[in-house]
């Protein structure tokens, strides 16, 4: 605050002073007062209303510099009560109390917000697992079933219910990794892993779904390590596998899994994992969206009963594990995602 701002601020104040000053000096010399006498009295009150207004100043700078400073600097708006000193002026004393009562009521608020959500969170992970358990019963019945099913017609139906049944188990897992996806670095082990053993186990994860569809699976060049965590990776490439699955073309469908190594020697260097099928294709105006929430594009309004919920999942899982992501797509022709996986291990753990 500046000698300037506070005198223009404060001319309500000091400029009646001012005018009552220059009537004395009036009023003395109309009177008949020596003009010395005069001069000096009009100077004396002059110069104590230049003291008071100096002394105020002083007194009220440290505060209102403080607050200017904090509030237009990056500090978190909730802690300026914390980085001020308490002023011993009142106008000062009221201001602090008030930004100090709006900083621990939006504390407070915050706090409950992350209570509630933790409560929320923990309660689907709960809900999950319990409802996994029937899932399970649910498998081994009908494997039991179709042990006994006696023709080819109860065999089919039976495998359209088990169908369906993982199709309800991938749902559960949807909604337990998007709850997880708040808070990665709670359940995330970073370790050296070959892209061969992640993309074979997210194959035979899959491979109901990748047999139901006659998808065939193609890899090449994937013997290369990565840093990541086995579980949500497991994940990622099963959304994307399934995304697959879920377009696939009608004739001779494919998924092919391949990888190489990109800036190698550089601060970039990273290995690139490359999904890419032979499916419908994504048109150029639906690609920028594709990793948008809800998100389903004109394929998905085709009777594809898309959620536009597992790429928008993969997106969001990337970037908490800071594995670069991109699609890249020719309508009629196929879909492409690549997945960047940094060889700076030190990068998942900033």
């Amino acid at each position: 605050m500046t000698a300037r701002a506070y005198l223009r601020d404060t001319v309500v104040s000091w400029a009646p002073l001012v005018a009552v000053d220059a009537l004395a000096a009036f009023i003395l010399t109309v009177a008949g007062v020596n003009p010395y006498i005069t001069a000096l009295v009009t100077l004396l009150v002059f110069a104590g209303i230049v003291a008071a207004f100096a002394l105020s100043f002083m007194r009220k700078r440290a505060f209102f510099g403080d607050l200017a400073r904090a509030t237009a600097g990056d500090a978190e708006p909730r802690w300026v009560a914390e980085t001020v000193a308490r002023p011993d002026f009142l106008e000062g004393e009221l201001v602090y109390d008030v930004v100090h009562a709006i900083a621990k009521a939006a504390s407070d608020d915050e706090a409950a917000c992350r209570r509630q959500l933790m409560e929320y969170r923990e309660y689907i992970e709960t809900w999950v697992h319990e409802a996994k358990s029937p899932l399970a019963a649910a498998h081994l019945m009908l494997e039991n079933l179709e042990e006994r099913a006696g023709d080819t017609l109860g065999y089919e139906r039976i495998e359209a219910v088990g169908d369906e049944l993982r199709r309800v188990e991938g749902f559960i897992d949807q909604a337990l990794f998007y709850a997880r996806s708040e808070a990665v670095e709670r359940d995330y082990l970073i370790r050296k892993y070959r892209l061969t053993s992640l993309v074979n186990a997210a194959i035979k994860a899959n491979a109901p779904s990748l047999i139901a569809a006659h998808v065939a699976p193609v890899v090449d060049g994937l013997d290369l390590e990565v840093f990541t965590d086995e579980k949500w990776c497991a994940f990622i490439l099963g959304q994307i596998i399934q995304n697959s699955v879920k377009y696939a073309d009608a004739e001779q469908p494919t998924i092919s899994f391949s990888a190489r190594l990109v800036d190698e020697g550089l601060a970039t260097e990273a290995v690139e994992l490359t999904v890419a099928d032979n499916g419908c294709g994504v048109s150029e105006a639906d690609l920028p969206r594709v990793f948008e929430k809800g998100f389903t594009g004109e394929n998905g309004r085709t009777g594809k009963r898309s959620t536009g919920i597992g790429l928008y999942l993969v997106k969001r899982l990337c970037d908490k594990m800071g594995v670069g992501i991109s699609a890249s797509s020719v309508q009629g022709e196929g879909f492409t995602v690549t997945l960047r996986f940094s060889t700076n291990k030190f990068q998942y753990f900033e």
